[in-house]
């Protein structure tokens, strides 16, 4: 008797010991979803100004950069049609700001797709041909809905994949000088979009400058709607803790003249896909005015 009492109270203390794990993970897991709640949870704001294409002024005064998306920079066909376009869909409206995993950029800029009512504002844009789909980082939520939307607008030919625009499948889409005061591991650095249909081979193309130096690309594939950077860091090619796609180019942080230059990009047979002029701190060649953009 004695026994069984003991293993009655045995048997008791193991379940309570359970009932306390149980309940331990239970409330790790709550914390868990409560945590990702307040950091995934929309937010409903109004918008104060439109800055460009893809990007927006709130009331509050923060700035909000649409996800998955670039607009055609100042001075480029359809820069001031993306702007207007933004404006008929989100100025003075209340629009809804939904979250990926990079909530935020380097220039201190929300990142967020956009919606008004149940509109998605970054894909109605891709659609128009008021903007390529711009993928960078683990922020690809709705990667597979841009995509549709751009082949949708190349099918059409409307905006940026119309004659006037002279569509391309490659665009060098910033050549980042390096910063004093916004350090970054890659600075200077050249970024490359995909704006094709499908998967690039960019073996063999060739990066260079006005003066004749040059990068030539190893085996190395950019998927649609992705980006490639060009770093000047002395390491080796591949992926980067935000997902994106390097090739190292250590010479490079000697080619970029500070005050201007050109970037260009050919293709094996050595013809120009596409150039990228700069003046000071990425300004166009023909423009006093900069254009602030995700890197």
């Amino acid at each position: 008797m004695v026994r069984d009492g003991h293993m009655g109270v045995s048997n008791y203390a193991l379940s309570e010991g359970k009932m306390k794990r149980l309940w331990i993970l239970f409330w790790v897991i709550c914390s868990y979803f409560v945590f990702l709640g307040s950091v995934t949870a929309d937010e409903r704001v109004r918008v104060n100004r439109v800055y460009d294409g893809d990007t927006i002024v709130l009331e509050d005064g923060r700035k909000v950069r649409y996800l998955g998306i670039n607009s055609p920079e100042f001075q480029e066909p359809f820069y001031l049609k993306a702007k207007r376009f933004n404006e008929s869909l989100v100025l003075g409206k209340e629009i809804r700001l939904e979250f990926d995993q990079e909530r935020g950029d380097a220039y201190n800029r929300i990142l967020a797709y956009v919606y008004v009512g149940d509109q998605m504002v970054n894909a109605r844009l891709v659609k128009e041909g008021l903007a390529h789909v711009f993928l960078i980082g683990p922020s690809r939520k709705h990667s597979a809905l841009l995509l549709q939307a751009q082949a949708e607008a190349k099918q059409n030919r409307v905006g940026i994949w119309s004659a006037r625009a002279r569509p391309k499948d490659l665009k060098i889409t910033n050549v980042h000088l390096a910063e004093k005061d916004k350090p970054d591991p890659n600075a200077p650095y050249v970024r490359i979009a995909n704006l094709s249909n499908g998967p690039v081979r960019m073996t063999g193309y060739i990066l260079s400058n006005e003066s004749g130096q040059k990068y030539v690309f190893p085996e190395v594939r950019i998927d649609p709607g992705y980006t490639i950077i060009v770093s000047s860091a002395a390491g080796k090619d591949g992926i980067d803790d935000r997902g994106q796609r390097v090739v190292c180019w250590p010479a490079q942080s000697s080619a970029w003249d500070p005050r201007e230059d050109t970037a260009f990009l050919t293709d094996p047979s050595g013809e120009i896909v596409d150039s990228f002029h700069y003046k000071g701190k990425r300004i166009s060649a023909s423009s006093p005015r900069s254009k602030e953009k995700a890197p």
